[in-house]
């Protein structure tokens, strides 16, 4: 090669790379430049993502840890039962039972002696409350196990109102006379 083609093709050498740039560096090409924002894209588009699913994840209550609250809980005493006295009341009349009638001996289960002494105070209206209610109430509708079963869970409900917070569990019958 004669001096002439060596500097023809340091010429073209030269030309193929743009002026004001090293052979080696490749930052400023406009493959170079994109490829130095698209970094910053990715990284921006990662944090928005991650950011996305930690506040996701944050208000449905995956991070959300409860700290347990003390509370002192008084346990109820021993079942106690206390004998009402009898209960006679007139019940509603109906074209079979023209004047029908009940009488009721029960005894009351309650939860402690505190619930008992509740009952105790408040007998007169406990009595009163299920003469009234079983004045309400139809010879049939109190007939068979379904009516006495109903009735026991009316006289709870009465008795749980008037006696609140403490509380009744259960009546049990010991005499039932209908006529």
């Amino acid at each position: 090669m004669s001096d002439g083609d060596n500097a023809k093709a340091t010429e073209d050498a030269v030309s193929e790379v743009p002026e004001g740039t090293e052979s080696g560096d490749s930052s400023e090409t406009p493959k170079g430049k994109l490829a130095g924002k698209m970094k910053y894209i990715i990284a921006a588009a990662v944090v928005l993502v991650l950011g996305g699913i930690g506040g996701g994840l944050y208000f449905f209550g995956v991070f959300h840890v409860e700290k347990p609250h003390e509370t002192t809980l008084t346990l109820p005493g021993q079942p106690v039962l206390y004998e009402l006295p009898s209960i006679t009341a007139n019940l509603l009349p109906s074209d079979k039972h023209a004047r029908p009638f009940i009488k009721l001996t029960l005894q009351i289960e309650l939860q402690g002696e505190t619930a008992k002494q509740a009952f105790i105070a408040n007998e007169a209206r406990i009595k009163d409350l299920m003469q009234t209610h079983l004045r309400g109430v139809h010879y049939e509708d109190l007939s068979g196990t379904d009516g006495a079963e109903r009735l026991r869970e009316d006289f709870v409900i009465i008795i749980n109102r008037i006696i609140q917070p403490e509380r009744a569990i259960t009546v049990f019958y010991n005499e039932i006379v209908m006529r």
